[in-house]
């Protein structure tokens, strides 16, 4: 089908301004591979119908919510269609007193929260793009950050969920309350695929309270090790933690300047918080401070109100808060709690061999490490596959302990010398048999998933 033909039966399903131009096209490249269009359906009937025309004409399709989390994923092998979901924007039921809520994928989290906030409650997501991305983006790739220490990741609040697959065919699995119990637990097998079994509509997820009071205790110290020691002992603590971070040297000062707050040049920071009534957080940030202090901090501060949501918005979202234009190659380490200050040196020691400049962001409490590379500022772009050889001996080193590696975002030079996701073991074959039941034509995200899936 030519493009004329395709731009003219996209119209006819959701209207001509809601379809891009070819010409337009190229802010939704995905790895430098430009759709040939993009569509914007507005409704389940619509995006239905878009998913019909693709499967009969045998078109790739790339679901975009606000394209935060495009990055992720192997370079695609074909993108004929991008489905953007901007449209389906809506809370389509709300029930406080359940502490549930049913979202449409293309809302973004911003805008959810603003609206549960007045009921005091909120969703515990707080991953990268925080303020642009979507509900569908978050449950599509897992994303989590900080908050994960306190209330999981977010597969572990979707209760329910309702996906568009590859051949139009409308399903949900899950229901509107949090015990429902019977049968396969469908839901959850969707997040965290990258939209390859299937598109997310909306999805029914688990909300909180929000907490009567919530303060930061952010401490430097002159090393990691001390800094590692201050955490280990929060951890053992009876102190319930909501947001446990590790930052190294260069995070904390880019972290420090974007959020107002000078940090001492040259230490390694700790920042935790804890929400609850007033008087137990005083009581738990007290605790926090003197066990920082024990270990050796050399600075603390408390920080609450609009500069607690610039620290943690600026800790959430660090490649925003250290950036001058220059692009970072960002890694995600899953490590034994006893392993991320290893971790961290250890990419810091192979970024100094590449010439690179290295960061690192860690959520101390669940051996999650984000590691940081880019180009030192006037140094010409380093060769890809010598960046590649690094994150595969990084990688090495992490599977040694049990750990894995995935890239989050690369130029497509460096993917293309290596695998983003790495060794998944023998549930390879299982996850290709999934695809291939669920999408036997290879039309959804082909080739970003895990395997080339």
């Amino acid at each position: 089908m030519n493009f004329e033909s395709l731009r003219e039966r996209l119209a006819g399903i959701v209207g001509a301004d809601h379809v891009v131009a070819a010409e337009f096209c190229a802010p939704y490249a995905v790895d430098d591979k430009a759709p040939r269009a993009v569509v914007f359906p507005a409704d389940a009937a619509s995006l239905s119908e878009v998913m019909r025309l693709a499967s009969s004409e045998r078109l790739s399709v790339v679901p975009w919510g606000s394209g935060t989390k495009i990055g992720l994923g192997g370079i695609p092998a074909r993108v004929d269609l991008v489905v953007g979901l901007k449209r389906l924007n809506q809370i389509i039921d709300y029930e406080p007193g359940d502490l549930t809520a049913t979202f449409q994928a293309g809302m973004l989290l911003r805008e959810a929260q603003t609206s549960l906030h007045r009921s005091g409650q909120f969703l515990p997501f707080d991953p990268a793009c925080c303020e642009q991305v979507t509900i569908g983006g978050i449950l599509a790739t897992n994303s989590s950050g900080p908050w994960r220490h306190r209330y999981g990741t977010a597969r572990d609040m979707v209760i329910g969920i309702r996906v568009v697959h590859a051949d139009g065919t409308l399903t949900k699995g899950g229901a509107k309350v949090v015990k429902s119990v019977s049968g396969y637990d469908m839901n959850k097998l969707y997040v965290g695929s990258l939209g390859t079994l299937g598109i997310i509509l909306e999805a029914t997820l688990r909300l909180y309270p929000l907490p009567a009071v919530e303060r930061t205790w952010i401490a430097t110290f002159l090393t990691g090790e001390a800094a590692a020691c201050a955490v280990a002992q929060i951890l053992h603590s009876t102190i319930v933690c909501a947001r446990v971070e590790l930052l190294s040297s260069f995070a904390a000062q880019s972290v420090g300047r974007q959020a107002g707050c000078a940090l001492p040049a040259d230490t390694v920071a700790v920042a935790v918080s804890v929400g609850s009534i007033s008087e137990a957080v005083d009581t738990q940030i007290s605790a926090i401070r003197k066990l920082c202090h024990q270990e050796g901090a050399v600075a603390g501060f408390l920080v609450e109100g609009s500069a607690q949501e610039s620290v943690w918005r600026a800790i959430c979202d660090f490649p925003s808060a250290s950036g001058d234009g220059r692009s970072w190659t960002m890694l995600k380490a899953s490590v034994p709690l006893t392993k991320v200050l290893e971790t961290i040196h250890r990419a810091e020691a192979l970024g100094r061999d590449l010439g690179l400049e290295s960061a690192a962001v860690s959520d101390a409490g669940c051996g999650i490490v984000r590691l940081y590379w880019r180009d030192e500022t006037g140094s010409p772009e380093k060769d890809p596959a010598a960046i590649a050889k690094g994150v595969e001996e990084l990688r090495r080193w992490v599977l040694r302990d049990g750990g894995s590696l995935v890239i989050l975002s690369a130029r497509p030079a460096i993917k293309a010398s290596i695998d983003v996701w790495g060794p998944v073991g023998n549930a390879l074959f299982l996850m290709q048999k999934l695809k291939q039941q669920f999408d036997p034509q290879g039309l959804l995200n082909p080739g970003r998933f895990v395997g080339g899936i």
